[in-house]
């Protein structure tokens, strides 16, 4: 075994219906090991529970079209670090304090949840603890207080989650944390833990917490962080944040390579936590995408039936609800998005990548044929439910000659709109993608990359808000061209119908008569 050392030899063989067989090294993570044996030729799924507290994420950017989803799985079978110091104290359950590197899964800790528009402490439970070896930031509060952190470590400030750095320089840098910012916190550990009732106390931006300076430090320090119900934890008196497609299976601490296929993260109570949510007066009824990051029907959906839940939430409720899958398996829930769809409420969006079943088969291997999920297509608006494509991801020199035929073929199943996108490769994935044209396309793998940099500028993705999903160029411009007058010719517009929200009720609450 080798540490550390880079494996400069051909990327291994990907397993049996694995996307790829890389596990390349967690970005946040300065230690790697390279295998000098090849790795197994079958990798089996491992299901992890992920006990979260509730389902609907928001989301603010401005390259996704919504705001809302319901995600209840991390990780995709379909193939297709924020630490602080190890001294660094933790506010326990029962009042005390333990330092950061001795904190264990299962301790019961506190964090915070939101409260209209504050954040109350909370009691939550450790899932998982590690630990790492990275560049490191002093934060010099206006108590004395002295936090270590890593740069891409997030706390809550006055402003909101802010990280400790901005990350590269440019326009695109993160929201991040400034001298004069004030930390929202509960302030002395030493006198919270002598107070009881701390269940339910509002965390404020208490004078004392006010960011006085951040500084690098020279070396590099060994630095811990845990993972909570909640998401969040106390540490020495501040909020402190642990996060969670590919790339977010680093904030796990798994990599973004085959443990994103194979390390499946399960929200076994995302259809109670939905209904929770949707009954509270606070929901305003809105449109709901499942899923806003994985597919909602990969193979493991057969058995669990998590998503067939939440629509059956959903049709009880009547909110309305848009599906984006890559798997015939959807068919299976026609009676749900059935009773949706009579009410203006539902809609799906298969995605397509290819035709050519070897093709398909190589970019994502466990997702369901080309003539499946057209079959798909057929069944849904058989059923009356509104259904187009989404010919995605776009692979120059790959996929790219086969968008007229998609939607030709699309529109021949009954999709009533459709929708292209190029492929992206944030953070790890371009590495992935690159070792999958050396397995599949050596030969033509520096024209497809040569291509993808086309696209963005002579960068293989690009990260900033607002440009993410947008391409541009040459190429760019003339796939664009065919798409647009191909789809024209078919009738086929982009983008489905509004769904309505006019149906929408809660169970049991009876409207008044005037």
């Amino acid at each position: 075994m080798a540490s550390g050392i880079p494996n400069e030899g051909p990327p291994p063989k990907s397993p049996r219906g694995r996307g790829t067989g890389t596990n390349p090294a967690n970005r946040f993570e300065p230690l790697t090991i390279d295998r000098e044996e090849p790795g197994p030729d079958k990798v089996p799924t491992q299901l992890l529970a992920d006990r979260t507290r509730s389902i609907i994420a928001r989301n603010d950017s401005p390259d996704v079209g919504f705001e809302t989803s319901v995600n209840p799985y991390r990780g995709c079978e379909h193939g297709c670090v924020y630490c602080l110091s190890g001294d660094t104290p933790i506010l326990m359950a029962d009042g005390g304090t333990r330092p950061l590197r001795a904190i264990q899964v299962g301790d019961e800790i506190y964090g915070t949840l939101p409260d209209s528009e504050q954040r109350r402490c909370v009691p939550t439970r450790v899932l998982a603890h590690w630990e790492t070896s990275k560049p490191a930031y002093a934060l010099t509060l206006a108590d004395g207080a002295r936090l270590v952190a890593s740069g891409d470590h997030r706390f809550l400030a006055e402003s909101g989650w802010r990280f400790v750095t901005g990350g590269e320089p440019g326009g695109a840098r993160r929201p991040h944390l400034l001298a004069g910012d004030r930390l929202m916190g509960t302030g002395d550990l030493a006198a919270v833990a002598r107070t009881n009732g701390i269940v339910g106390r509002v965390v404020a931006p208490l004078a004392g917490l006010e960011i006085r300076s951040i500084e690098p430090l020279r070396n590099r320090v060994e630095l811990f962080d845990i993972t909570t119900v909640t998401g969040d934890f106390i540490a020495d008196g501040v909020v402190s944040h642990n996060c969670f497609a590919r790339p977010f299976h680093e904030y796990l601490g798994f990599s973004a390579g085959l443990d994103f296929e194979t390390k499946i993260l399960v929200k076994e109570q995302a259809p109670e936590l939905l209904r929770r949510e949707l009954m509270s007066p606070k929901w305003e009824p809105q449109l709901l995408v499942m899923s806003g990051v994985t597919d909602c029907y990969q193979p493991s959906e057969r058995k669990l039936e998590i998503t067939r839940r939440c629509l059956g939430v959903l049709a009880e409720f009547r909110n309305p609800v848009h599906i984006v899958t890559k798997s015939h398996l959807v068919t299976r829930d026609v009676d749900h998005l059935g009773e949706l769809a009579s009410f203006g409420a539902a809609s799906v969006t298969l995605s397509i990548t290819s035709l050519d079943p070897e093709v398909a088969r190589r970019m994502e291997p466990r997702a369901s044929a080309p003539r499946e999920r057209l079959s798909a297509v057929t069944r849904l608006r058989e059923a009356g439910i509104p259904c187009g494509v989404n010919v995605a991801p776009v692979v120059p020199g790959i996929t790219d000659h086969e968008v007229p035929a998609i939607l030709a073929a699309a529109k021949e199943a009954g999709a009533l709109w459709a929708t292209f996108m190029f492929v992206r490769l944030p953070h790890a994935v371009k590495d992935l993608f690159q070792d999958w044209l050396s397995e599949h396309y050596p030969e033509r793998k520096e024209k497809v990359l040569a291509r993808i940099r086309a696209l963005h500028g002579g960068k293989l993705n690009e990260a900033q808000f607002g440009k993410r999903f947008h391409a541009e160029g040459v190429f760019a411009e003339q796939m664009e061209q065919l798409f647009e007058a191909t789809a024209r010719r078919l009738d086929m517009p982009r983008g489905g119908p509004e769904l309505s929200t006019a149906s929408f009720r809660r169970p049991g609450q009876q409207l008044g008569l005037f």
